[in-house]
């Protein structure tokens, strides 16, 4: 058998020995956020997937959707309203489910907001509770805690989704061309849904922008989080494009 001389043995096991405690008292890699998918659905020719984004302790840091690049081929010519399930695993998130929905003709005022775009409404209440609003004239406002600064009602309701609520000093209201806004939806004061709003050709640009909203002094429910700004943003990798909200704080 061959035979170690003694220093050469003691040398290996201190490398051994040095390697194992480097390994062991290394800093720990910090676990990664996890993106988890609800529900999908076709549109155009492509596919529309509401998610959740949440950190190692399962804490909501975004809530989205994604569509891929054929989603903006082959759009339908009707209004189309696809409800999207979330997969509801983040801490303290008050949404229950995200409306996606394609405009082909825009709507009412038709001279801003005639354009083709996508409405996308991240509810906070059910289908249930939204299929209950009824439309026309909403003349209950929200308390003055839970309305952002320079937001007014639009004053109707709409069927199935609520009273929109506009930011009064929004580009497109004062003469600019209309390509994103965000607007608050409310039902006889209670807070319903966000929704950014975005035409097809702003998509079409493959932007990567991340814009501060608007916040009131308190939001209702409380003991949840909400979202300081929400982006719009492409993938060349994946050739998908997002929407989210992000930035969440605990109220």
């Amino acid at each position: 058998m061959y035979r170690f001389p003694g220093f050469i043995l003691v040398a290996a096991l201190s490398v051994m020995m040095f390697t194992a405690c480097s390994e062991d008292d290394g800093p720990a890699q910090p676990a990664q956020p996890v993106t988890h998918d609800g529900q999908s659905k076709a549109l155009g020719e492509g596919q529309v997937t509401a998610y959740e984004r949440v950190d190692a302790d399962g804490n909501l840091l975004a809530v989205g959707v994604r569509f891929t690049e054929g989603t903006l081929t082959g759009l339908p010519d009707d209004e189309t309203h696809l409800p999207l399930e979330l997969p509801k695993v983040g801490a303290n998130s008050p949404f229950d489910h995200v409306g996606f929905d394609w405009t082909a003709h825009g709507h009412f005022p038709e001279p801003i907001y005639g354009t083709p775009h996508f409405d996308i409404h991240f509810y906070i209440v059910d289908q249930q509770t939204l299929a209950t609003v009824e439309p026309g004239p909403d003349e209950v406002w929200p308390d003055p805690q839970y309305l952002p600064q320079d937001y007014v009602s639009t004053m109707d309701a709409v069927p199935s989704m609520g009273t929109h609520y506009l930011d009064t000093l929004a580009a497109e209201l004062h003469g600019a061309p209309f390509d994103k806004t965000f607007i608050y939806g409310f039902y006889r004061g209670d807070l319903y849904f966000f929704e950014p709003m975005v035409t097809k050709a702003y998509f079409e640009t493959k932007p990567n922008v991340t814009v501060d909203i608007k916040q009131p002094a308190a939001f209702s429910p409380s003991g949840k989080v909400y979202p300081r700004q929400y982006t719009i943003s492409y993938d060349a990798d994946r050739k998908e494009y997002s929407v989210e909200l992000t930035s969440m704080q605990l109220h």
